[in-house]
């Protein structure tokens, strides 16, 4: 009999935090569970406690491969699993309660959903990291509007942006496994960061019954040397520059409806900021990185260092909008937040 939810998980040196993310999930209140744990090539040891929790327990099923990213991973944790449902955890994260699993997957049957949203603790783990500023905060995975109807995908994308309550993470939603093959979605396998980003607006793109209960089911791990902790790299910048490119290869299909082509708009705005902003803090970084890039990303990322009067006015009136008059009239004469 096929399980009903499989769980993925991508690890790669997880350390410490891997046993307390597998008991999380193995120690959930739900029949027909399997857990997909993909080795993306660690060296700290966290194969062998992989091998050693499958030992112990039937439902856990180990795959193995050569250092490739996370992206890669999530992808072949999707096609070797068998569940009806699809969660995916990160392997320094946790499930905060153990009924979690069984109250979403209990809502998405009732629901007919093809992807249901929910909400996370954010808990810092790295002494280093106390007091300092993050570039998170415990808010960002805490909507506070009623998304609870059922909507389309892109109602609810809609919806998210309006009230800046949008959050890219994969791990903050079940989906119906059918549902991502019927529509070829998957994660992006190049190399690079924020490829949740590009996941996420497929998913919410297609969805055509899709909900969101305002249940803090997951523990969001802040880590030292994390991707949103880490000190800026090439992977960084390619990052931001492949989900600009995305947003804008979405933009020129036909089909979209108004609201639709707002969104896309938004998302490529933010995106194309995101890569200025690394060109103005870290040049050397930019510079440095025209040998790594395609041909492609470096026509994409001359086009962006042209930063025209009109986007300048944009720009300024959704920071202002959005971030208040002080924060906005530093960017225009520090040029960028200045790091605490």
């Amino acid at each position: 009999m096929s399980p009903q939810l499989s769980v993925i998980i991508p690890v790669y040196n997880a350390g410490d935090a891997l046993c307390a993310c597998l008991d999380s999930v193995l120690g959930q209140r739900i029949s027909g569970l399997e857990v997909v744990c993909v080795d993306d090539g660690s060296t700290d040891g966290s194969d062998a406690l992989l091998e050693a929790y499958a030992r112990r327990d039937a439902r856990l099923k180990m795959l193995r491969q050569a250092n490739r990213g996370q992206g890669v991973a999530r992808n072949r944790g999707l096609e070797c699993a068998h569940g009806e449902f699809v969660q995916f955890v990160d392997a320094d994260d946790a499930l905060a309660v153990p009924d979690a699993l069984e109250r979403l997957l209990a809502t998405m049957r009732r629901e007919r959903l093809d992807a249901l949203f929910f909400d996370a603790q954010t808990q810092v783990c790295s002494e280093a990291l106390r007091g300092q500023p993050l570039p998170i905060r415990a808010e960002d995975y805490v909507r506070r509007g009623d998304y609870s109807a059922v909507s389309s995908g892109p109602d609810l994308f809609a919806a998210f942006l309006k009230n800046r309550e949008y959050s890219p993470s994969p791990c903050l939603l079940m989906i119906r496994r059918a549902f991502l093959d019927a529509n070829h979605i998957r994660f992006p396998e190049a190399r690079i960061f924020y490829e949740d980003n590009i996941f996420m607006t497929r998913v919410l793109l297609a969805a055509q019954r899709a909900s969101h209960r305002p249940w803090q089911l997951y523990r969001r791990n802040v880590w030292a040397g994390s991707t949103m902790t880490s000190s800026p790299t090439v992977r960084h910048l390619r990052g931001w520059l492949a989900c600009y490119q995305d947003a804008r290869a979405l933009l020129a299909r036909a089909g979209w409806d108004r609201q639709m082509r707002a969104v896309l708009r938004d998302r490529a705005r933010i995106y194309k900021l995101h890569v200025r902003r690394f060109l103005d803090g870290h040049p050397e970084i930019a510079f440095a990185a025209r040998s790594e890039l395609s041909s492609e990303e470096r026509c994409l990322l001359d086009g962006i260092r042209l930063y025209p009067l009109h986007e300048r006015i944009v720009n300024g009136v959704h920071c202002l909008k959005d971030r208040g008059l002080f924060y906005t009239v530093r960017r225009i004469f520090a040029g960028r937040e200045r790091k605490a």
